[in-house]
Protein backbone atom coordinates (compact mmCIF):
# COMPACT_ATOMS: atom_id res chain seq x y z
CA UNK A 1 0.00 0.00 0.00
CA UNK A 2 1.10 3.54 -0.70
CA UNK A 3 0.03 6.90 0.72
CA UNK A 4 0.28 8.43 -2.76
CA UNK A 5 -2.92 8.69 -4.78
CA UNK A 6 -3.08 6.16 -7.62
CA UNK A 7 -4.19 6.99 -11.14
CA UNK A 8 -6.82 4.46 -12.22
CA UNK A 9 -5.70 2.10 -14.97
CA UNK A 10 -9.26 1.89 -16.31
CA UNK A 11 -12.64 3.16 -15.16
CA UNK A 12 -16.20 2.40 -16.18
CA UNK A 13 -19.65 2.01 -14.63
CA UNK A 14 -18.41 -0.81 -12.40
CA UNK A 15 -15.59 1.14 -10.77
CA UNK A 16 -11.88 1.90 -11.01
CA UNK A 17 -9.01 -0.51 -11.60
CA UNK A 18 -5.56 0.08 -10.15
CA UNK A 19 -2.42 -2.04 -10.20
CA UNK A 20 -0.56 -2.96 -7.02
CA UNK A 21 2.21 -5.37 -6.06
CA UNK A 22 1.54 -8.27 -3.71
CA UNK A 23 3.43 -7.53 -0.50
CA UNK A 24 4.54 -11.15 -0.05
CA UNK A 25 5.41 -12.24 -3.58
CA UNK A 26 5.85 -9.02 -5.54
CA UNK A 27 3.38 -10.24 -8.17
CA UNK A 28 1.33 -7.56 -9.89
CA UNK A 29 -2.35 -7.54 -8.99
CA UNK A 30 -5.23 -5.62 -10.49
CA UNK A 31 -7.75 -4.26 -8.01
CA UNK A 32 -11.24 -3.33 -9.12
CA UNK A 33 -12.67 -0.89 -6.60
CA UNK A 34 -16.41 -1.17 -7.05
CA UNK A 35 -18.62 1.89 -7.03
CA UNK A 36 -20.28 2.32 -3.61
CA UNK A 37 -23.67 2.75 -5.30
CA UNK A 38 -23.47 -0.86 -6.50
CA UNK A 39 -22.52 -2.36 -3.17
CA UNK A 40 -25.28 -0.49 -1.34
CA UNK A 41 -27.66 -3.29 -2.40
CA UNK A 42 -27.49 -5.76 0.54
CA UNK A 43 -27.44 -8.92 -1.61
CA UNK A 44 -24.68 -7.62 -3.91
CA UNK A 45 -21.74 -8.51 -1.68
CA UNK A 46 -23.18 -11.91 -0.75
CA UNK A 47 -23.68 -12.85 -4.43
CA UNK A 48 -20.19 -11.64 -5.33
CA UNK A 49 -18.51 -13.60 -2.53
CA UNK A 50 -20.56 -16.71 -3.29
CA UNK A 51 -19.63 -16.67 -6.99
CA UNK A 52 -15.97 -15.94 -6.19
CA UNK A 53 -15.84 -18.88 -3.76
CA UNK A 54 -17.53 -21.16 -6.28
CA UNK A 55 -14.99 -20.32 -8.97
CA UNK A 56 -12.00 -20.25 -6.62
CA UNK A 57 -10.47 -23.34 -8.21
CA UNK A 58 -11.31 -22.34 -11.78
CA UNK A 59 -8.06 -21.86 -13.68
CA UNK A 60 -7.63 -21.31 -17.38
CA UNK A 61 -5.33 -19.29 -19.60
CA UNK A 62 -8.37 -17.54 -21.09
CA UNK A 63 -9.24 -16.01 -17.69
CA UNK A 64 -7.50 -13.69 -15.26
CA UNK A 65 -7.39 -15.49 -11.91
CA UNK A 66 -9.51 -13.84 -9.21
CA UNK A 67 -7.61 -13.98 -5.91
CA UNK A 68 -10.18 -12.67 -3.43
CA UNK A 69 -12.80 -10.09 -2.54
CA UNK A 70 -11.55 -7.45 -0.11
CA UNK A 71 -12.73 -4.43 1.80
CA UNK A 72 -10.52 -1.39 1.25
CA UNK A 73 -8.97 0.36 4.22
CA UNK A 74 -10.75 3.29 5.90
CA UNK A 75 -12.09 5.81 5.22
CA UNK A 76 -13.73 4.40 2.06
CA UNK A 77 -14.14 0.70 3.03
CA UNK A 78 -15.01 0.10 -0.63
CA UNK A 79 -15.54 -3.44 -1.83
CA UNK A 80 -12.78 -4.58 -4.20
CA UNK A 81 -12.02 -7.57 -6.40
CA UNK A 82 -8.35 -8.58 -6.44
CA UNK A 83 -7.19 -10.42 -9.58
CA UNK A 84 -3.96 -11.26 -11.35
CA UNK A 85 -2.77 -8.36 -13.49
CA UNK A 86 -2.72 -9.18 -17.20
CA UNK A 87 -0.30 -7.22 -19.35
CA UNK A 88 -2.22 -5.94 -22.33
CA UNK A 89 -4.88 -3.49 -23.47
CA UNK A 90 -8.64 -3.55 -22.98
CA UNK A 91 -10.42 -4.25 -26.22
CA UNK A 92 -12.63 -1.21 -25.56
CA UNK A 93 -9.51 0.99 -25.63
CA UNK A 94 -8.25 -0.64 -28.83
CA UNK A 95 -11.59 0.01 -30.55
CA UNK A 96 -11.78 3.57 -29.23
CA UNK A 97 -8.28 4.47 -30.45
CA UNK A 98 -8.85 2.77 -33.81
CA UNK A 99 -12.00 4.84 -34.30
CA UNK A 100 -10.41 8.12 -33.16
CA UNK A 101 -7.33 7.62 -35.36
CA UNK A 102 -9.40 6.27 -38.28
CA UNK A 103 -7.46 3.01 -38.25
CA UNK A 104 -9.12 0.11 -40.06
CA UNK A 105 -9.27 -3.33 -38.41
CA UNK A 106 -9.17 -6.04 -41.06
CA UNK A 107 -11.43 -9.07 -40.89
CA UNK A 108 -8.56 -11.44 -40.02
CA UNK A 109 -7.74 -9.44 -36.89
CA UNK A 110 -11.41 -9.49 -35.87
CA UNK A 111 -11.75 -13.22 -36.50
CA UNK A 112 -8.54 -13.93 -34.55
CA UNK A 113 -10.16 -12.52 -31.42
CA UNK A 114 -13.65 -13.90 -32.08
CA UNK A 115 -12.20 -17.40 -32.51
CA UNK A 116 -10.66 -17.09 -29.07
CA UNK A 117 -13.68 -15.53 -27.39
CA UNK A 118 -16.21 -18.23 -28.29
CA UNK A 119 -14.28 -21.25 -26.90
CA UNK A 120 -13.18 -19.16 -23.91
CA UNK A 121 -16.78 -18.52 -22.85
CA UNK A 122 -17.62 -22.17 -23.53
CA UNK A 123 -14.90 -23.20 -21.07
CA UNK A 124 -16.63 -21.28 -18.28
CA UNK A 125 -20.06 -22.71 -19.18
CA UNK A 126 -18.67 -26.25 -19.17
CA UNK A 127 -16.96 -25.74 -15.82
CA UNK A 128 -20.25 -24.87 -14.08
CA UNK A 129 -23.42 -25.50 -16.06
CA UNK A 130 -25.49 -22.80 -14.34
CA UNK A 131 -22.73 -20.15 -14.27
CA UNK A 132 -22.36 -17.44 -16.89
CA UNK A 133 -20.04 -14.46 -17.14
CA UNK A 134 -23.00 -12.14 -17.71
CA UNK A 135 -20.92 -9.05 -18.52
CA UNK A 136 -19.23 -10.00 -21.81
CA UNK A 137 -18.17 -6.74 -23.47
CA UNK A 138 -14.99 -5.12 -24.85
CA UNK A 139 -14.49 -3.51 -21.42
CA UNK A 140 -13.97 -6.97 -19.88
CA UNK A 141 -11.60 -8.35 -22.54
CA UNK A 142 -7.82 -7.90 -22.49
CA UNK A 143 -5.68 -8.33 -25.61
CA UNK A 144 -2.11 -9.24 -24.67
CA UNK A 145 0.97 -8.11 -26.65
CA UNK A 146 0.98 -11.48 -28.49
CA UNK A 147 -2.71 -11.12 -29.46
CA UNK A 148 -3.99 -13.58 -26.86
CA UNK A 149 -7.45 -12.81 -25.48
CA UNK A 150 -8.02 -12.88 -21.71
CA UNK A 151 -11.41 -12.46 -20.04
CA UNK A 152 -11.57 -10.57 -16.75
CA UNK A 153 -14.09 -9.94 -13.96
CA UNK A 154 -15.99 -13.18 -14.56
CA UNK A 155 -17.21 -13.38 -10.94
CA UNK A 156 -19.31 -10.20 -11.11
CA UNK A 157 -22.38 -11.23 -13.09
CA UNK A 158 -24.36 -12.73 -10.21
CA UNK A 159 -23.80 -9.57 -8.13
CA UNK A 160 -24.83 -7.16 -10.90
CA UNK A 161 -27.97 -9.25 -11.41
CA UNK A 162 -28.95 -8.40 -7.81
CA UNK A 163 -29.33 -4.76 -8.81
CA UNK A 164 -32.38 -5.74 -10.89
CA UNK A 165 -31.64 -3.18 -13.57
CA UNK A 166 -33.62 -3.24 -16.80
CA UNK A 167 -32.11 -3.99 -20.18
CA UNK A 168 -31.67 -0.34 -21.19
CA UNK A 169 -30.03 0.67 -17.94
CA UNK A 170 -27.58 -2.24 -18.05
CA UNK A 171 -26.48 -1.11 -21.50
CA UNK A 172 -26.27 2.59 -20.64
CA UNK A 173 -24.37 2.15 -17.36
CA UNK A 174 -22.21 -0.94 -17.96
CA UNK A 175 -22.33 -1.59 -21.74
CA UNK A 176 -23.89 -4.96 -20.93
CA UNK A 177 -26.02 -6.24 -23.82
CA UNK A 178 -28.94 -8.38 -22.74
CA UNK A 179 -31.35 -10.31 -24.99
CA UNK A 180 -35.10 -9.53 -24.89
CA UNK A 181 -36.96 -11.10 -21.97
CA UNK A 182 -40.44 -11.05 -20.47
CA UNK A 183 -39.19 -9.88 -17.07
CA UNK A 184 -35.91 -8.62 -15.70
CA UNK A 185 -32.78 -9.67 -17.63
CA UNK A 186 -31.18 -12.97 -16.62
CA UNK A 187 -27.40 -13.23 -16.47
CA UNK A 188 -27.30 -16.65 -18.10
CA UNK A 189 -25.71 -18.41 -21.07
CA UNK A 190 -28.09 -16.64 -23.46
CA UNK A 191 -26.83 -13.30 -22.16
CA UNK A 192 -23.25 -14.41 -22.84
CA UNK A 193 -24.15 -15.33 -26.43
CA UNK A 194 -25.65 -11.85 -26.88
CA UNK A 195 -22.52 -10.28 -25.43
CA UNK A 196 -20.29 -12.26 -27.79
CA UNK A 197 -22.42 -11.16 -30.72
CA UNK A 198 -22.08 -7.48 -29.82
CA UNK A 199 -18.31 -7.84 -29.31
CA UNK A 200 -18.05 -9.48 -32.73
CA UNK A 201 -20.06 -6.70 -34.34
CA UNK A 202 -17.86 -4.02 -32.75
CA UNK A 203 -14.74 -5.81 -34.00
CA UNK A 204 -16.07 -6.04 -37.55
CA UNK A 205 -17.14 -2.38 -37.49
CA UNK A 206 -13.78 -1.49 -36.00
CA UNK A 207 -15.23 0.83 -33.37
CA UNK A 208 -17.15 0.83 -30.09
CA UNK A 209 -20.94 0.67 -30.29
CA UNK A 210 -22.54 3.94 -29.21
CA UNK A 211 -25.04 4.28 -26.39
CA UNK A 212 -27.92 4.83 -28.82
CA UNK A 213 -27.13 1.85 -31.08
CA UNK A 214 -28.24 -1.08 -28.95
CA UNK A 215 -30.65 -2.74 -29.30
CA UNK A 216 -32.70 -0.93 -31.96
CA UNK A 217 -29.99 -0.07 -34.50
CA UNK A 218 -28.26 -3.47 -34.60
CA UNK A 219 -30.00 -4.57 -37.88
CA UNK A 220 -28.82 -1.34 -39.54
CA UNK A 221 -25.27 -1.88 -38.27
CA UNK A 222 -25.24 -5.40 -39.67
CA UNK A 223 -26.29 -4.05 -43.05
CA UNK A 224 -23.52 -1.44 -42.90
CA UNK A 225 -20.80 -3.84 -41.73
CA UNK A 226 -18.14 -4.83 -44.25
CA UNK A 227 -15.30 -7.32 -44.30
CA UNK A 228 -12.00 -5.52 -44.77
CA UNK A 229 -8.94 -7.32 -46.05
CA UNK A 230 -5.41 -6.48 -44.91
CA UNK A 231 -5.03 -4.63 -48.24
CA UNK A 232 -8.02 -2.41 -47.50
CA UNK A 233 -10.46 -4.12 -49.86
CA UNK A 234 -14.08 -4.27 -48.67
CA UNK A 235 -16.97 -6.62 -49.34
CA UNK A 236 -20.31 -7.49 -47.76
CA UNK A 237 -20.26 -9.88 -44.81
CA UNK A 238 -20.01 -13.50 -45.87
CA UNK A 239 -22.85 -15.86 -44.89
CA UNK A 240 -21.05 -17.56 -41.94
CA UNK A 241 -20.29 -14.17 -40.37
CA UNK A 242 -23.34 -12.09 -41.19
CA UNK A 243 -25.95 -14.80 -40.64
CA UNK A 244 -24.40 -17.74 -38.76
CA UNK A 245 -26.43 -20.90 -38.25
Amino acid sequence: ASDRPEAPLFSDGLGERVVAADGATGELLQILRLRPALTAVPSFEFALRERTARLANFRHAYYARVRRVDRAMAPTSALAIVSDHIEGTRLSDILRVAHEKELQLDINAALCLIRQLVPAVAVLHENARDVAHGLIAPERLIVTPNARLVIVEHVLGAAIEQLQFGRDRLWQEFRVAMPPSAGLPRFDHRADVTGMGLVSLALILGRPLRADEYPHRVPDLLNQARERSALGEEQSLSQPIGNPV
